[in-house]
């Protein structure tokens, strides 16, 4: 069983604003995509952006940022982000920045690109609340799924069965039920729900085949 979390991966404040409303009336949990410009070659909305708009959701906010330090400051106040996720890749100091995140009240997540060896980040699965597997190129919504996906998430439950999993890029209605089977407690969904001719049935269409995954 797994956990239907919509992405929001924007620069427009407005379309922001307008997916944030979507998802909030049928999603306990929603993602937010920070990405800027250097992590991955693309932008989205900030942390500005996060603070003007309260919602009565969880938000987990993932960093795709260089120096992640930079805005959890800004961001781990807020009463509505639940959950801040940092890459395993910047050139920093990853415990450091868990720590951070952790001593201001927040769930901590580390993310891994899709070329990133799982057991590269085994020291870390004892400090943080939650695994993110990202399937393709970060920064970019409309990918597929990565080829190795399922072996990297059954490589991750027998390293750590009982550490959260998440998944996200390329989750769609083809492979929902599958990732969930396969040990993923968290799906990441942006493009198949959020192109969706009806966005409630969508998401109710997915959770059903992600919770009736045994």
């Amino acid at each position: 069983m797994a956990v239907i979390v919509p992405g929001i991966l924007t620069s427009s404040e407005e379309e922001y604003h307008r997916r944030l409303l979507a998802a909030e009336h049928v999603a306990d949990l929603i993602q937010i995509d920070v990405v800027d410009g250097k992590f991955a070659p693309n932008t989205t909305v900030g942390a500005d952006v996060i603070k003007k708009y309260q919602t009565f959701r969880s938000l987990e906010i993932q960093l795709m940022v260089v120096y992640p330090e930079n805005y959890i400051d800004d961001l781990a106040p807020l009463d509505w982000v639940m959950r801040i996720i940092v890459p395993f890749e910047i050139d920093a100091d990853v415990a450091g920045v868990i720590y951070h995140i952790k001593r201001q009240g927040k769930q901590a997540g580390l993310s891994l690109n899709p070329t990133t060896p799982i057991k590269a980040a085994i020291h870390y699965f004892d400090d943080i609340d939650l695994l993110l597997l990202m399937t393709g190129k970060p920064g970019f919504s409309g990918q597929k799924l990565g080829h190795d996906t399922y072996e990297r998430i059954s490589e991750v439950k027998k390293l750590a069965h009982d550490l959260p999993l998440e998944i996200d890029i390329g989750v769609n209605f083809d492979n929902a039920a599958k990732l969930a089977q396969v040990g993923a407690n968290f799906l990441v969904v942006s493009s198949a729900l959020y192109n969706a001719t009806n966005f409630r049935v969508a998401y109710e269409k997915l959770a059903k085949l992600a919770g009736n995954a045994t």
